[in-house]
């Protein structure tokens, strides 16, 4: 069995999904992938970390994500919100031979010009335009939406109806918090944050948070 296209190249021969995160989007991520893969034939394997939030009682941890030993048979979806985290925890898993898979969700809206990179994820009524990238690992959540022509960096962030017009760039590891934007043609650079309901109108460098609008740009503290 082979999980379907929106699963990505990875899923090849995979039989277990195996969720990295047992949070609130770790809840989140395995109904969605029921959504896109439920009568795939696919077992949900369980969650990798600690619960946090209200489980329902159906969740079924399976330890630490470092120490599980990925199986031949298993595909992982990264259900981290946190960059930093979900680099760090996503590169120890893959140095170890876990192999990610690309969820999309049935409901999002991808333009057949645009480009998914393995590990991202699609979340429910995202929108991913003509040519746009997303990256790998990147996470595009409900809503969110990405222009024509722009990119989204490895492991980047888009909280709940973020947008990225055209041509705009977020770098890696960047995070965009809830209906924060950036303009046209501009760019937040790699581990900088747009504050919920920010626009960014000019380029931002690495290591930068962005708040207000017009976005005033300011260094991002330890």
């Amino acid at each position: 069995m082979t999980l379907p296209v929106s699963a990505g190249d990875a899923a090849e021969g995979v039989r277990r999904v195996v969720i990295v995160g047992a949070g609130g989007f770790g809840r989140e991520v395995r109904f969605w992938a029921r959504d896109a893969w439920g009568g795939a034939g696919v077992e949900f394997a369980g969650h990798l970390g600690a619960a946090t939030g209200r489980p329902d009682g159906t969740l079924r941890l399976l330890g630490e994500p470092d120490a599980h030993a990925p199986r031949d048979d298993e595909g992982f979806l990264l259900a981290i919100g946190i960059p930093g985290v979900r680099r760090r925890v996503a590169e120890d898993l893959a140095s170890r031979g876990a192999r990610f898979l690309t969820l999309v969700h049935p409901t999002a809206v991808v333009a057949p010009t645009a480009r998914i990179a393995a590990g991202a994820v699609i979340c429910p009524g995202a929108v991913i335009s003509d040519a746009a990238v997303v990256g790998p690992w990147a996470l595009v959540n409900y809503h969110a939406s990405v222009a024509h022509d722009a990119e989204v960096g490895p492991f980047a962030v888009l909280s709940p109806y973020a947008t990225l017009a055209g041509r705009a760039r977020a770098g890696a590891d960047a995070f965009l918090g809830l209906h924060a934007s950036i303009g046209p043609g501009c760019t937040l650079g790699d581990r900088s944050k747009i504050s919920a309901n920010s626009c960014l109108l000019s380029d931002a460098p690495p290591d930068s948070i962005v708040y207000g609008v017009p976005g005033r740009v300011g260094p991002l503290l330890p």
